[in-house]
């Protein structure tokens, strides 16, 4: 009786070991791919590829915080800059490197790219944050700030390029 109550307990324990091997394989799986597809989604290439998530109004754009931008290309204007979600990104002649001068009304028609920018980050090359005036974050592209145009209300919308001589699309 002592030798098949012994059997019993080992193979209950060996049980209990083979579904903690399991699960720890399981795990150590699950965290591999995890951290190789979101080294893939924060990848500095400006050509990332993803699903366009629904679009907000554009004053109040918001793009995931660990991407920056895509390219899209319009049959004539050739490849420019957008957001995450599509909007195209825009940036303002009378600026200066590392300096937005829109403000106010300004920033009323032309949105600055705010959300998720943060200086602690890596960012994708070329691409930096900017501080405005109000103390908010802004993202720019080669130093320059980058803008929305509140018109521009679907992904793929270019309506802001030219206007007034000194708001353009960011060709890339």
């Amino acid at each position: 009786m002592t030798n098949s109550l012994l059997f019993v307990c080992i193979v209950k324990s060996m049980k209990k070991l083979w579904i903690i091997i399991v699960v720890v394989l399981l795990v150590a799986v699950v965290g591999y791919v995890e951290r190789h597809q979101l080294k893939a989604l924060i990848s500095p290439s400006s050509t990332m590829m993803a699903p366009t998530p629904t679009v907000t109004p554009a004053t109040s754009m918001q793009a995931p915080t660990s991407n920056i931008y895509l390219t899209k290309t319009d049959v004539t204007k050739g490849s420019y800059m957008t957001d995450f979600a599509g909007m195209t990104l825009y940036t303002f002649d009378e600026d200066t490197t590392g300096v937005s001068n829109c403000n106010g009304g300004c920033a009323a028609t032309w949105p600055p790219y705010t959300s998720g920018a943060t200086a602690e980050k890596d960012f994708p090359t070329n691409i930096s944050v900017v501080t405005r005036s109000d103390g908010t974050k802004q993202f720019a592209w080669k130093g320059m700030p980058l803008y929305y145009y509140a018109s521009d209300t679907k992904a793929g919308d270019i309506l802001g390029d030219g206007i007034g001589g000194v708001w353009h699309i960011v060709k890339m």
